[in-house]
């Protein structure tokens, strides 16, 4: 069973490899066939397998960037197999004419398959998107 601070750890460097980068540490921490669900609104996305997962953070990391994830509150079950977690971090937006720092929240479910994320879904509060868009801040800027 993992402690707190194992299971802490390991969702720390887990989230940490999908923004490094080149992705370097992505294999050794993500199964082959691992699923990342992601629930930002206004919509429901899915990755399945380590290719699809590696080539969707690819093309996001020149928009978003993760700065300063903290896990706020941590439940461990099924023996250390799964993981419910809170969190906060703010985001980097790079869009050129729309850069800004996005505070952001949500929970994190993930499920080890052999010591590495099998399942990663991460539910996010719509606040700050609302905001944005209400802003106009989606889009590209005008030319």
């Amino acid at each position: 069973m993992a402690s707190q601070e194992e299971a802490k750890q390991f969702l720390l460097k887990a989230w940490d490899a999908v923004w490094v980068p080149g992705l370097a540490t992505l294999s050794e921490l993500y199964a082959e066939d691992a699923v990342v669900l992601g629930f930002s609104p206004p919509k429901q996305q899915t990755w399945s397998g380590i290719d699809n997962i590696r080539v969707h953070f690819k093309e996001i990391q020149p928009i978003v960037g993760s700065t300063a994830l903290k896990i706020t509150n941590l439940d461990i079950v099924n023996d250390g197999s799964a993981f419910y977690a809170t969190w906060e971090d703010v985001f980097e937006v790079k869009i050129p004419g729309r850069e800004r720092l996005m505070d952001q929240r949500g929970i994190i479910h993930c499920v080890r398959k052999d010591g590495k994320v099998g399942i990663w879904t991460m539910y996010e509060d719509p606040t700050p998107f609302v905001e944005m868009a209400i802003n106009r801040q989606f889009g590209l800027p005008p030319a």
